[in-house]
């Protein structure tokens, strides 16, 4: 086996057809990553007859002295259950790592360890290789059983099965999620399609979630063009206030029955306990509505042409729809406008041949934690649990690597204390 640089063409093309494509390995993906310090370089393997039997985007970056490492984002795109395949492609690697100065290669391929249900149980097990101690037996270095958010590309994913119609995938959904966008809908929310213009709009929903930039999300909607797709959830102002005051007169009506209800049954002296409780429940919610009425009409005073109030990026792949990222306004958290733009993007995809969306990360930790709600959000789409190998270094200079080691967790350390003495 050899390993060949190919043009970004010709790896685009070899990435597109494999199994295990994804767009981390693509050339638009590498272009985005120039932006960010690192150094694309796309090779190939070829086999005996120069056929390419794998092929892998390395980004390259600096580190310190003229010490580099290379990352090769979900992995080299191999078979890997072809383990000769794995042995050789590594020792050629190491070869070649090492003529670079380079003294790590990180890698985290998407092969599945395990689906699992909401609850964390194994729902099935094909996936009985042995790759893991395989591969930190030939030199790789294991990160671990991550179940947080430890590595570059996440080790839990929810992923849901775009399959059957719109009707049949809604009511599969948790009871929770369908109420969430039920009332979503009834308060007027909507969700648009945005286009690349409206990355600033977009950008003030999500500056808070992750250490990205501005000019990154604008970088990735030039690498990836059309592929890269905005929604906003958009509250109607106008048709929120007629809704709820069509809401609020429904419940009014229904009070002044209890009331007369109520009257009649006195003069009888027979007024029932479940009577009374219909009445004290009515006026509770009746005051709730008369509440959000006072909101909606102030609303649309201040706002007559709507507001936005959430966003979601997605990148559309060869099967399906990947989750980039989404936020929303904390104050209108309660219209739940992720929960009916995600809900939105799967029933547009699928209607349009999508196999899966997925909805990104999650944590593998399923009792009690500060993240459940996240895993509940996004299990309750009737995702499954998909848990990968994990990530990988194969280490090429053992003793700069442990020096880089302590440099990270040392500059771990310090800004961990950072953090404390200013919370």
């Amino acid at each position: 086996m050899k390993i060949v640089k190919l043009t970004p063409e010709q790896f685009d093309n070899f990435s597109i057809n494999h199994p295990l494509h994804t767009y981390y390995q693509t050339s638009a993906y590498g272009s985005l990553m120039s932006s960010e310090g690192f150094e694309p370089h796309y090779y190939g393997f070829t086999n005996d007859q120069n056929n390419l039997v794998g092929a892998c985007l390395m980004l390259i970056q600096k580190l310190f002295l003229n010490y580099k490492y290379a990352y090769a984002p979900r992995g080299y795109l191999i078979d890997y259950d072809n383990k000769d395949l794995i042995i050789d492609v590594t020792n050629k690697m190491k070869r070649f790592l090492a003529k670079n100065n380079i003294i790590f290669l990180k890698i985290d391929p998407p092969v599945v360890n395990n689906k699992r249900d909401k609850d964390g149980n194994i729902l099935r097990s094909p996936y009985t290789n042995d790759l893991i101690p395989f591969l930190t037996k030939i030199g790789y270095e294991y990160f671990g059983d991550n179940k947080a958010f430890g590595t570059l590309k996440p080790r839990w994913n929810a992923i849901l099965k775009v399959t059957g119609s719109s009707s049949t995938l809604f009511e599969n959904l948790d009871p929770s999620v369908k109420n969430k966008i039920r009332k979503a809908s009834s308060r007027g929310v909507e969700v648009l399609q945005g286009n690349h213009n409206d990355i600033e709009i977009f950008y003030k929903f999500v500056a808070k979630k992750h250490y990205r930039k501005l000019n990154y999300y604008k970088k990735f909607a030039e690498c990836f063009g059309d592929n890269f797709e905005l929604y906003f959830a958009k509250l109607n102002t106008e048709k929120y206030l007629n809704n709820i005051k069509l809401i609020y007169e429904q419940e009014l009506q229904k009070n002044e029955e209890l009331n007369r209800e109520i009257q009649d049954a006195a003069l009888k002296n027979k007024i029932s306990n479940k009577l009374t409780n219909s009445k004290i429940t009515s006026d509770k919610v009746l005051a709730i509505y008369k509440k959000e009425l006072e909101t909606a009409t102030n609303l649309f005073s201040n706002n007559p042409q709507g507001l936005i109030i959430g966003t979601t990026a997605v990148i559309i792949e060869r099967y399906g729809v990947e989750l980039i990222i989404e936020g929303q306004n904390p104050a209108y958290k309660l219209f739940y406008p992720t929960f009916l733009t995600k809900w939105y993007i799967i029933e547009k995809y699928s209607k349009l041949g999508a196999v899966y969306f997925d909805l990104n990360a999650i944590t593998g930790n399923f009792k009690s934690n500060k993240f459940q709600g996240l895993n509940e959000m996004k299990l309750g789409y009737n995702a499954e649990v998909t848990e990968y190998i994990g990530e990988f270094d194969l280490v090429i200079n053992k003793p700069i690597y442990k020096i880089h080691k302590k440099w990270k967790l040392g500059k771990k350390a310090i800004k961990k204390s950072h953090n404390e003495k200013n919370r």
